[in-house]
């Protein structure tokens, strides 16, 4: 990372306040081997939590510069990944009939190699767009037949109260400015349309056990974290209303913690021999060790998976 992105002076990027907790130290990029130290702090004002030293976009963009897991397609993930992801992509597509019909305008933001777009397309929805600022994926998303837009989602150029549905999955986390972010989906989607998204749970019992090593840290680009209390906060600031969020089955960061304990001291983290695409060979096997702990994580609200639905309002004076 560059000098650009080193902060002495902490300063909330949320309510500018520049009292803070650190609330972990000395976080690595155990799966990629990005340079660099960081440490999350959380604002003692608007108990926000933040990346320090936070990244500019530039930066940002070259911590994926990389064979980063997001840009790879689902099903060549391996075979026994392949048959957990589409268990999981079954279950989504069942709860996601609520939100579409085949008419339905749909945005997919930081939509990566297109997963969640590949979903809406398989329940009859033909109206879909994706934004990255990977260039590789979106020309591959437009030669699938979906529109695809290279660039970043607060200047994304679209039409005012054009969309049905929007989707954040694992987005949020990785931006510079998300109350920003979720106005700007506010204003893009019609009244009584949903955003739907997914983050990581900060407030997890994985994140206290593992700490630096935790795989929802993911640092640099995981520049944000959120509990379901400021989650909701900041949602609805941003004008939204039937705010649900709630904690998922979902194991990866209890696989991808261990994976980062066990890597913790290899020679160079750039050039480890032991990952491919951010994963090592325990990685999967870990996903399946890990499912009863998890659902126990979930009945107590402790998982470190958070998903989120909200509504624009059929009518609001304040935003419309």
């Amino acid at each position: 990372m560059s000098q650009a992105t080193e902060q002495t002076i902490f300063q909330c990027n949320y309510c500018h306040y520049t009292d803070y907790a650190p609330v972990i130290n000395n976080i690595r990029d155990w799966e990629y081997g990005v340079t660099g130290s960081y440490d999350y702090y959380q604002c003692s004002h608007c108990e926000g939590v933040q990346l320090n030293p936070f990244p500019n976009l530039e930066d940002l963009k070259l911590a994926y510069d990389i064979d980063y897991h997001g840009y790879a397609e689902g099903q060549k993930r391996g075979l026994l990944f392949s048959a957990l992801y589409a268990a999981k992509e079954k279950l989504f597509r069942r709860h996601m009939r609520k939100f579409v019909n085949p008419s339905s305008k749909v945005l997919d933001v930081g939509c990566g190699a297109g997963d969640f777009l590949d979903n809406m397309q398989s329940l009859g929805v033909s109206r879909l767009e994706g934004i990255d600022f990977s260039q590789e994926m979106i020309d591959k998303l437009n030669a699938r037949g979906i529109t695809g837009h290279c660039g970043t989602f607060p200047q994304f150029d679209a039409e005012f109260q054009s969309y049905d549905l929007i989707s954040m999955n694992n987005y949020l986390e990785h931006t510079l400015t998300p109350v920003q972010e979720l106005e700007k989906s506010f204003d893009l989607l019609r009244c009584g349309g949903h955003l739907v998204g997914e983050v990581p749970g900060f407030d997890s019992w994985e994140r206290r056990l593992f700490g630096r090593y935790w795989g929802g840290n993911h640092v640099p680009r995981h520049t944000y974290q959120f509990n379901t209390d400021f989650l909701y906060k900041i949602l609805q600031s941003a004008g939204y209303q039937d705010i649900q969020i709630s904690h998922q089955l979902n194991t990866g960061h209890w696989a991808l913690s261990v994976q980062n304990f066990l890597q913790r001291k290899a020679p160079d983290l750039k050039h480890n021999p032991a990952i491919s695409s951010g994963r090592s060979r325990v990685y999967v096997p870990m996903l399946l060790l890990f499912i009863p702990i998890n659902i126990f994580c979930v009945l107590m609200r402790k998982s470190g998976c958070i998903k989120f639905t909200a509504q624009k309002p059929l009518a609001n004076s304040d935003h419309d």
